[in-house]
């Protein structure tokens, strides 16, 4: 966790740049306004002057720092992606794409005469849209604009209402993740990269508190000293500097803290907690501490946090964006947006794709239809596919049924297959307009498998089928629908492979030469190892031995010495059942100074024909190069 720190403090600093964030409010109707001038660098907020990017007319529209509208209304804003803004104020929106002249305000279609874009590091977005979606209104005479809104939740930024606190408005925290710490006047907070970890801050960037949360075995009751010591070792792991530590059992949440100092010269105080399975770490830095026992001042802040997230008789504001155990996903670049079940979570893939710890997951693909090409076309090449995929017996036919999804006709297709003695399930939605064919996939293990968890995200899809048709031209097939004959070729400096088209390639660890392949129900990889050839397939050997300790069933050929790509090597083919029967071969191979390994992997309920030939095409057109 203590890793996340410094990128999860620059994302801080760029949701701080756009004015996101949920700011502390007082509670009393006011009118409030914001003044701008083109070309000036000076407005009023609610009738204090501040400095702001200078707005400027573009097309016609006049672009205005994202930033001013939370400082003058208490707008919050999140970033969804890489270049996606959401702008909310209560149950308003207006989402808004860097680079694109398309908006989507309170849930309608809106076309900008002005894209946002990012100016001196500050995103400027055209003022209308946000003003429609305020239902503020705006009156421009001689250059300088006035909006006014008329809003029940005070002055943002304001002191609190009588009564609350001095300094403190209200707490804030995570219905979800349950947790909850007072909230400083004019203090901005927001859900970091999801539900268990957020951050606290002042617009300034002087100070910033990281909340994490995450589950452990709440049968286990880890001691103070232990907590203590997990605490130093990240820091150290980090290249931390220690200044202090110490553990405080009497606290009225038992806690550790550790204060250390960055590499930049910063001082950080960690907390950790446990309390009935969760762990919960604070990491809490000042720019302006110049010695360490000024963080002392803090600790009223940091003393009010509390594994719970409703305080009675005060009001919380709330991060989580979980509502009925949903979270809302999209895809700008499709015009997607649905709801899922919260336990999912984004893959670092960097696609549509989220999955769950019972082994459930969902992907959002968009590709081409041909010309004339139906969803009944659709659902045999979907059937041939598969058939090329298992052994015969192991998938059952696959099952189709009309369903309207996203306000146009579909098809549900359910695919039931076996591995070794376990159940598995694969679900399409598929939908086809203007040209283009979306395939909503959920796969699952039987244990996990909840048809009515699909159909429940299938009921949440909205689809603005425009976003594909204006912005993309022809899209290429889904890997496992490709067709088994076409190849792709790797080069690199050492040598070329040839692997068939819809086996997927999966990023390496950094180390060059290295290879990593994914097919359905397998893997090829290419690896470099610091051993001889004889001796890596001896240590090999020996390790096999040792498998077949927990595996009655493995059964390894003995060692053939043969060639590969033209040079001496060693091959072992073995097979065993991890989790389901599979069948494996490793190559040993040396070319100049380099020793190889070259692994392949594959489940015999789909060791089809058709991909036992892709990996012999694999390993035949395997050459070294000069």
């Amino acid at each position: 966790m203590r890793l996340a720190k410094k990128g999860m403090a620059l994302l801080f600093v760029l949701l701080l740049s756009i004015g996101t964030s949920l700011s502390a409010l007082a509670a009393e109707s006011v009118i409030l306004t914001l003044e701008v001038q083109i070309g000036s660098t000076s407005a009023l907020v609610n009738g204090e002057k501040t400095k702001i990017e200078k707005p400027y007319t573009q097309n016609g529209a006049v672009m205005v720092p994202l930033g001013v509208f939370q400082r003058a209304f208490g707008t919050k804003s999140r970033l969804e992606g890489e270049d996606v803004v959401r702008l909310s104020y209560g149950s308003k929106a207006a989402t808004f794409t860097i680079g694109s002249k398309t908006a989507w305000v309170n849930g309608s279609k809106s076309a900008l005469a002005a894209a946002p874009v990012m100016k001196n590091g500050t995103l400027m977005v055209p003022l209308r849209p946000v003003t429609d979606m305020l239902g503020a209104a705006v009156k421009v005479a001689s250059g300088k604009i006035v909006v006014t809104l008329k809003s029940d939740n005070g002055i943002p930024g304001q002191k609190p209402v009588k009564g609350d606190e001095e300094g403190i408005s209200g707490r804030v925290g995570s219905s979800y993740a349950g947790w909850s710490i007072d909230y400083p006047e004019n203090a901005v907070a927001e859900l970091g990269d999801n539900e268990f970890s957020a951050m606290l801050g002042d617009p300034d960037g002087t100070y910033m508190l990281q909340i994490h949360v995450w589950e452990e075995d709440a049968s286990v009751s880890v001691p103070l000293s232990d907590v203590l010591e997990q605490l130093e070792q990240e820091a150290l792991e980090s290249g931390e500097t220690v200044v202090d530590r110490e553990a405080f059992p009497n606290a009225v949440l038992p806690y550790a803290r550790l204060i250390t100092r960055d590499l930049d010269g910063l001082y950080w105080e960690a907390r950790r907690y446990y309390d009935q399975g969760r762990v919960y770490t604070l990491y809490f830095g000042d720019s302006l501490v110049k010695d360490y026992r000024e963080l002392e001042e803090r600790a009223e802040l940091l003393d009010s946090f509390r594994p719970s997230f409703a305080t009675k008789g005060v009001k919380t504001e709330d991060l989580s964006t979980i509502k009925d155990g949903q979270v809302s996903a999209a895809s700008s670049d499709y015009g997607v947006t649905l709801k899922l079940p919260a336990e999912w979570i984004p893959t670092d893939t960097g696609r549509f794709e989220y999955a769950a710890e019972d082994g459930s997951s969902l992907s959002l693909q968009v590709t081409s239809a041909a010309a004339g090409q139906t969803l009944e076309d659709w659902h045999t090449l979907l059937q041939s596919r598969m058939d090329e995929l298992f052994v015969a017996g192991k998938a059952k036919p696959i099952v189709s049924e009309p369903l309207k999804a996203a306000g146009v006709d579909g098809r549900l297709e359910k695919l039931t297959y076996q591995l070794g003695t376990e159940e598995y399930h694969w679900n399409w939605l598929v939908l086809q307009q203007e040209g283009y064919f979306y395939i909503l996939r959920y796969s699952a293990p039987a244990e996990a498998y909840k048809e009515q968890t699909f159909r429940r995200i299938i009921g949440s899809l909205d689809i603005d089928f425009d976003t594909v048709a204006s912005s993309f031209g022809k899209l290429g097939q889904i890997s496992y629908l490709k067709d088994k004959s076409l190849n792709v070729t790797k080069s690199t400096t050492d040598f070329q492979i040839s692997v068939p088209a819809y086996w997927t390639s999966i990023p390496g660890s950094g180390v060059q030469p290295e290879l990593r392949y994914s097919l359905p129900g397998g893997s090829l990889s290419l690896t470099l190892i610091g051993e001889g050839v004889e001796a890596a397939a001896a240590k090999a050997a020996r390790g096999y031995a040792d498998l077949k300790l927990d595996d009655p069933t493995m059964s390894v050929e003995p060692p053939q010495r043969t060639l590969f790509a033209g040079v001496p090597a060693v091959r072992l083919a073995y097979t065993g059942t991890d989790g389901s029967p599979y069948q494996a071969e490793d190559i040993y191979f040396r070319h100049g100074n380099s020793t190889y390994w070259m692994h392949t992997r594959l489940d015999q309920a789909m060791a089809t024909p058709q991909q036992l030939d892709g990996i012999k095409r694999a390993l035949q057109s395997f050459r070294f190069l000069k």
